[in-house]
């Protein structure tokens, strides 16, 4: 509860000046923009081709650990990618 009259009419006049005279009503995009999304993942024969050129093969991203013992690689590879 508000302590006094005078803190009370502050909430009301800063309430006032904080709530947006229109609201905006948001919608689903659609998908249709984002069919391609994935297409271009690095992975598989993509990953391979550009690791190779590191010294290491795709493979390696099938086990997790990658992320701590072949990060390097897999980074310069991308960058190349």
């Amino acid at each position: 509860m508000l302590a006094t009259t005078a803190a009370a009419r502050s909430l009301l006049r800063a309430s006032r000046f904080t709530t947006p005279a229109t609201v905006a009503v948001r919608s689903f995009a659609s998908i249709e923009p984002y069919s391609d999304y994935g297409k271009s993942v690095f992975t598989g024969r993509v990953a391979d081709e550009y690791l190779k050129k590191h010294g290491s093969s795709g493979d390696i991203l099938k086990d997790p650990s990658w992320t701590q013992s072949h990060s390097d690689t897999v980074a310069k590879a991308v960058l190349d990618w």
